[in-house]
């Protein structure tokens, strides 16, 4: 039979367990905070391409459904995330503005682009606002012509200001309208690989 003292003792923890729980609950988080910032760093990067690659698809697809040219205006100086679609020429059945993303002046993730003829290495990361504002024109077949000549960009480094570039991801536009997401830090066999 237990004793009236150690009934008592069942039911709680003492100071020193308590203590010795808060000094191993401080050091894991101590050593798990850098990787739940670079983690969200990643999560916000990745967000942003997702949100560009969606606006790509939607301009090309307006070209193709209006039968005409439709531009995606990135309209912000500094690089932050913001979009415009508008039809290149204005009718009643083409509106100047189709539909806009506004600049999101809360993120630390920036864009920078560069058109095809001055596009670097994917090793050398592109510059937050670099060649911004810019615009890319899908034709009424769903291309970009605007690329080959140099008038379109051809590239849009998505970084977060917070940190390296080691959270970096690259959208890619070809000049047949075709729009791919690579990302310049996996391996060479890697299916995100930039080539």
């Amino acid at each position: 039979m237990l004793s009236a003292y150690s009934a008592k003792r069942a039911f709680g923890l003492t100071m020193t367990e308590l203590m010795i729980v808060l000094a191993l609950s401080s050091i894991v988080l101590a050593i798990g905070a850098p990787a739940m910032g670079q983690w969200v760093r990643s999560i916000e990067v990745r967000s942003s391409a997702a949100s560009l690659i969606a606006a790509l698809h939607a301009a090309r697809s307006e070209a193709l459904t209006r039968n005409t040219t439709i531009r995606l205006q990135l309209p912000d100086v500094l690089g932050r995330p913001g979009w415009q679609l508008s039809c290149v020429q204005t009718s009643a059945r083409c509106p100047a503005l189709i539909r806009q993303q506004a600049i999101d002046t809360s993120t630390a993730v920036r864009w920078g682009a560069t058109s095809l003829a001055q596009m670097p290495s994917f090793d050398k990361p592109i510059a937050a606002g670099n060649a911004l504002p810019a615009s890319i024109r899908f034709d009424a077949s769903g291309a970009v012509p605007g690329i080959a000549m140099g008038d379109d960009i051809a590239r849009i480094d998505i970084t977060h200001s917070g940190g390296n570039n080691d959270q970096r991801m690259v959208v890619l536009i070809a000049p047949q309208g075709m729009v791919r997401l690579c990302q310049p830090t996996v391996s060479a066999g890697h299916p995100q690989h930039c080539h």
